[in-house]
């Protein structure tokens, strides 16, 4: 008998069983609650899942802000930060747009989410649901160009026009974003930073997710992501080493979490804390170095900065001679 008749017979034996004894199925009564009750349950986990994004999503921005701007003279891509996060439905996980409709109004038009806790003081008057008017008489959202190098914010408010004086920071130019995920990460594209909702779980202090958001924006101005795609081509696709890069942008990342004030004592806490979570980290080198090893030059840097801190020195990384940019000079 040929394969293929014989697998054609157990699929048509497999077929006549199937339909001979029907589907199989459970054989306890299960209760099965109505769709009101359904409904009543769908909203409340969505308001708690909801409130629980964007919550993270404040948060992230809290803590990132301070490392923006601080370090926007290290930074060569910068921009005017006003403080505010706009928002419209297509900025949320899919899952998420429903909810983002019933309970802030996102929709098609961008509009104002928060405006960052301490902003406020300066003046701004910006509320939640304000709409920012740019040049063109279009709504746009707090990264278009047209909010570049001006203190007057044209708003419209519940269908008014209004003008409001407005104070921006310089800051590094790099957008940060939240990302829904199960899994424990952070990672930069050399024009973004991203940080997974498991990992704000994670990073259970703000000092924690500090050195998260500079170890990332280290990779972005040090230009990592660039320099592996090169390193990756010249080699002929042989070689994708990247924990060099890894190690400087701890080294770095460290100068910009001391710069916008964060405390490096728990740094090494962390570090321990994420090796135990990826145990294989710990004996095995493949992107990133091995724990032990880099918690040792983790402690080696913050031993630099507390010496250079005394001794009253500016916080820039050392570079190799000939190797500094004129902006950390």
């Amino acid at each position: 008998m040929g394969k293929g008749l014989r697998n054609r017979l157990v699929l048509l034996c497999t077929v006549l069983v199937l339909v001979l004894g029907g589907c199989a199925s459970v054989v306890t009564r299960l209760p099965i609650p109505d769709t009101a009750q359904i409904d009543v349950e769908t909203e409340a986990q969505e308001r708690l899942a909801f409130a629980r994004y964007l919550k993270m999503r404040k948060r992230l921005d809290k803590v990132s802000a301070p490392i923006l701007t601080t370090n926007a003279d290290l930074c060569t891509k910068t921009r005017d930060d006003f403080g505010i996060t706009t928002h419209t439905e297509k900025s949320y996980p899919k899952h998420l747009r429903a909810a983002a409709k019933r309970r802030v109004a996102a929709g098609d038009t961008h509009t104002v989410l928060f405006v960052r806790d301490g902003r406020s003081s300066h003046g701004n008057g910006i509320k939640s649901g304000d709409i920012l008017i740019g040049n063109t008489g279009k709504p746009i959202s707090t990264r278009d160009k047209s909010l570049q190098d001006t203190n007057i914010l044209h708003v419209r408010r519940a269908g008014e026009d209004i003008y409001i004086q407005a104070q921006a920071n310089r800051v590094c130019d790099y957008g940060i974003i939240l990302k829904m995920s199960g899994v424990v990460n952070a990672y930069a594209n050399g024009k973004s930073i991203i940080v997974t909702t498991a990992m704000m779980d994670f990073a259970g202090t703000d000092e924690e997710l500090a050195l998260v958001v500079g170890h990332e924006l280290a990779h972005n101005t040090m230009k990592h992501v660039r320099k592996a795609i090169w390193n990756t081509v010249i080699s002929g696709f042989a070689t994708r080493t990247t924990r060099p890069f890894e190690s400087e942008a701890d080294y770095v990342g460290l100068y910009y979490m001391a710069r916008a004030g964060y405390t490096l004592d728990n740094v090494e806490v962390f570090w321990k804390k994420l090796g135990v979570q990826h145990p294989k980290s710990i004996v095995r080198a493949k992107t990133h170095p091995v724990t032990p090893e880099r918690l040792l030059a983790i402690r080696m840097a913050i031993e630099e900065i507390k010496t250079k801190r005394a001794a009253g020195k500016k916080l820039v990384p050392n570079f190799k001679p000939g190797q500094t940019p004129n902006y950390a000079q």
